[in-house]
């Protein structure tokens, strides 16, 4: 392995490799996520349908959000993410025997794919741990792991609006996270802001392009937080080297 390559391993911002951390993400977050609705409503957003019949790869899984749900529908789960401490948390919330979920430690660029290419690649709040010469990097491997005209799930904090309106609008949006979720959920979005690596839409956008996705949908009802439907349109002819 190249001695350049970034380590992902290493967390910025808050770190979710600690113990206990994955139990409070899971308190701060539930006052205002509600699981089993954002799942409904990212396969509504995504006009899925027959997902028995359909691989879904979940990267930077955390404590489940996604990967638990999607077992019911999907037919094979990955479940991919850096923190062992957050997939040890997850394998808790199974109440049943599943046997279409399958967690691995890795992350968007160390994970390599030996399933069958996937019909989805999703990424939530994780995306933005990469710096964005990194996450050009995991867009080409997203794309790799993605059947032909299969489809890419990214939901996380995009800046949508003018970079000269900053300072007035994150001050704006912090606030509005510390009135829901309270001071100490306000340091984490500050630690966010300051310390990882979220990035403007028009940014992103360039960066999907380039590695061979078309938006087909994008939506953000506060500037910051936003999906991207966007649908694997060519295959790249890049090889990785071992």
């Amino acid at each position: 392995m190249n001695k350049w390559l970034y380590n992902e391993f290493k967390h910025c911002g808050v770190d979710y490799s600690k113990a206990g951390q994955a139990d409070v993400y899971d308190e701060q977050h539930q006052k205002f996520r509600n699981y089993e609705n954002e799942f409904k409503g990212m396969t509504d957003f995504l006009g899925l349908h027959d997902m028995g019949n359909k691989t879904i790869i979940d990267l930077g899984c955390g404590t489940g959000a996604i990967a638990i749900f999607a077992a019911d529908f999907f037919k094979t789960v990955y479940a991919v993410d850096v923190s062992d401490v957050m997939i040890e948390k997850a394998k808790k919330k199974l109440n049943k025997n599943v046997h279409n979920l399958r967690f691995v430690n890795a992350g968007f660029l160390s994970y390599n794919h030996d399933g069958e290419p996937a019909d989805l690649v999703v990424t939530k709040a994780a995306y933005h741990h990469l710096p964005d010469f990194w996450k050009q990097i995991a867009l080409l491997r997203m794309n790799r792991m993605l059947k032909m005209g299969g489809l890419l799930y990214i939901h996380d904090i995009v800046f949508q609006f003018d970079p000269q309106e900053y300072e007035s609008r994150i001050n704006a949006w912090i606030s509005r996270f510390e009135e829901v979720a309270g001071e100490e959920f306000r340091l984490e979005v500050e630690t966010h802001i300051r310390d990882e690596y979220s990035t403007f839409g028009w940014i992103l956008k360039g960066m999907l392009e380039k590695a061979g996705f078309a938006v087909e949908k994008c939506r953000s009802v506060d500037g910051f937080i936003t999906e991207y439907a966007c649908r694997k349109v060519s295959e790249l002819s890049y090889k990785e080297t071992p």
